[in-house]
């Protein structure tokens, strides 16, 4: 299996209703530790079904057994996420092929994984699709100055092609912005004007040419 040099940089948690004086005390210990599908991969392996769809099982590790899990699992094309209960630390499930996915796993105790992206594999693929973009600068939910009167927007982006042709930034005050500007061919774009007090949201289209595209998702920030 090959991977990647892409790196995820937001980790979800979710809160089950848990006394937070005892989570303060668990600390990091009930991390919920992913194991395959490797994060950022181009997964080959599992049980071929049909032409359209294959059979991978899911493994994570956790030494508190905080059973039972709940995998959190999101089709990244077409932007829909579904759970899947299980006792045990594996799962099998059956995915659409050729398709990029994203997945997390959350147990009770409010114990939560990192997120994890892959792509799997389909029939005869000819090309990857690119992964989504991640927010470098501002990172997702940060606070810039007051005195910022303009912001560059950082992202990285990432094809195992390696034949990303170009980007379209969405931008704007409401949590569904407008498009921005198309065909960016570098994984930046400078001097935004910013209003101190407001929340901005972003997201990336990333494209190649074989005409595949992904999309990040929405990106915020807030100016103090």
């Amino acid at each position: 299996m090959r991977k990647s040099l892409f790196f995820l940089l937001i980790a979800t948690c979710f809160s089950c209703g848990v006394d937070l004086d005892v989570l303060d005390i668990l600390g990091t210990d009930q991390t919920i530790a992913l194991t395959f599908p490797e994060n950022d991969s181009e997964c080959t392996e599992g049980t071929i079904v049909s032409d359209t769809q294959s059979e991978l099982v899911f493994k994570w590790l956790d030494e508190n057994n905080s059973s039972p899990y709940t995998v959190h699992l999101t089709n990244v094309l077409a932007a829909s996420t579904e759970t899947y209960d299980s006792n045990e630390q594996e799962l099998a499930i059956i995915l659409d092929r050729g398709v990029v996915y994203s997945w997390f796993v959350t147990g009770k105790l409010n114990t939560s994984s990192e997120t994890w992206n892959f792509y799997n594999a389909g029939p005869g693929v000819a090309s990857t699709i690119p992964l989504p973009a991640i927010a470098i600068s501002p990172v997702s939910g940060a606070t810039i100055s007051q005195t910022s009167t303009a912001v560059n927007l950082i992202w990285q982006s990432e094809d195992e092609d390696n034949d990303i042709i170009g980007h379209d930034l969405y931008f704007g005050e409401t949590d569904d912005p407008e498009i921005f500007a198309a065909d960016i061919l570098e994984t930046r774009f400078d001097a935004i004007e910013v209003t101190s007090g407001k929340v901005y949201y972003w997201k990336v289209v990333t494209k190649d040419s074989n005409g595949n595209e992904s999309t990040s998702p929405i990106f915020t920030f807030t100016v103090a």
